[in-house]
This record gives C-alpha cells, sequence and structure tokens, in this order.
C-alpha cells in the first residue's frame, strides 16, 4: 500500500521504525526530567523544604517514578499503553496545577503559558502512542508476536 507521496506504509520504514524513533525521541525528555528532579533533591533547600509539605514531598517522588518508569516502558515499548495512560494522567494533572499560575506578575505567568503548551504537546504525542500502541519494533509486540504462535 502506498501513500500518495509515495511512501510505502505497511512494509517500508517509516512503518516499521517510525514509531521506535518517535519513542526514542520523546523518552530522554521524560528520563531527564526525572533526573532533574532527582538532583534537585539532592540539594538541601528543596528537600528541607518538603520535609513541611510531605504531600508535595510524596507527589514529587510519585512523578519521579512515572517520568522514570514511563520513559523507560516508552524507550523499550514494553507496556507502551499503559505507560502513555500513566503520563497522560500525570501531565494532565500538572497542568491542572499550572492553570491558575498563568496571571502570574512578573512575566511569571508567560513562562507557565510556555510551561503548559509544552504539557499539551507530551499530552498529544501521548495520546498517539496510548490509541496505536509501540509499533512492530518494540517488546510489546515481540509479546504479541510470541503469543500467536502458542
Amino acid at each position: 500500500m502506498k501513500s500518495d507521496n509515495g511512501l510505502q506504509l505497511r512494509n517500508g520504514f517509516l512503518a516499521r521504525y517510525g514509531t521506535l524513533i518517535g519513542r526514542l525521541l520523546f523518552a530522554p525528555l521524560l528520563l531527564g526530567y526525572a533526573v532533574l528532579k532527582v538532583r534537585a533533591l539532592m540539594g538541601s533547600v528543596q528537600a528541607d523544604a518538603l520535609q513541611s509539605f510531605p504531600v508535595a514531598q510524596i507527589a514529587l517522588y510519585l512523578t519521579i517514578l512515572v517520568e522514570f518508569a514511563g520513559g523507560m516502558m516508552l524507550v523499550l515499548g514494553y507496556r507502551t499503553r499503559l505507560a502513555a495512560a500513566a503520563l497522560i494522567v500525570l501531565f494532565a494533572g500538572v497542568t491542572g496545577v499550572m492553570l491558575p499560575m498563568i496571571g502570574a506578575p512578573g512575566g511569571m505567568g508567560m513562562a507557565y503559558v510556555d510551561q503548559i503548551m509544552k504539557n499539551l504537546a507530551f499530552i498529544g504525542g501521548l495520546v498517539m502512542l496510548a490509541v496505536h500502541g509501540a509499533g512492530p519494533v518494540s517488546l510489546d509486540a515481540w509479546r504479541e508476536r510470541r503469543l500467536a504462535v502458542r
């Protein structure tokens, strides 16, 4: 099957490796954010501040866990739909928390708008993964092929 522009959709390079490339480009952002949050926790000021807010501390640890585990699951293509769904919930929650901050004084509101737009782009990519899965080069596809043989 060919598209109008001549790219083979079913058997071509993009059909086989396109989702893998997308996952590999997407996941470092998640893994990087998780690592940055861990490094920030190593700084005593933020760690001390979180001690007085146990809910914030739990939320931060859960965020790190979801970002890191979700990023690794996307890299491997393992339970990709589940990882995408968990990350959608995370980014939707974070985005919802940021919405009231748009009106922050001193130009900070624009920084929040940028973060919100970035999160919406993440959510869009994650929806694509949740709907279409990890693609043919993934542990999910390998598992499906293996189960089909039985």
